[in-house]
């Protein structure tokens, strides 16, 4: 009867970077330069960050690079 609890819907980075297994600050520099990424920004200065689950199965899906390498000409 409905979908089994995946958790929350919105995940920190730490949770999201465990999701991809990738490091924290890989998530930090996705979130800067990627303007199509789900985030909202929480607190005063929104330093506090949520990314949306969906950004999850985008990122492994290879849809999105996750490297730093450069484009093959």
């Amino acid at each position: 009867m409905g979908e089994p609890d995946e958790g929350p819907e919105w995940l920190t980075r730490a949770q999201f970077a465990a999701a991809v297994q990738v490091h924290v600050g890989t998530v930090s520099r996705w979130i800067r330069d990627d303007p199509t990424m789900r985030v909202k920004r929480l607190g005063p200065q929104g330093h506090r960050v949520r990314i949306h689950r969906s950004e999850v199965a985008r990122r492994s899906s290879g849809h999105v690079p996750t490297e730093d390498t450069p484009a093959a000409v």
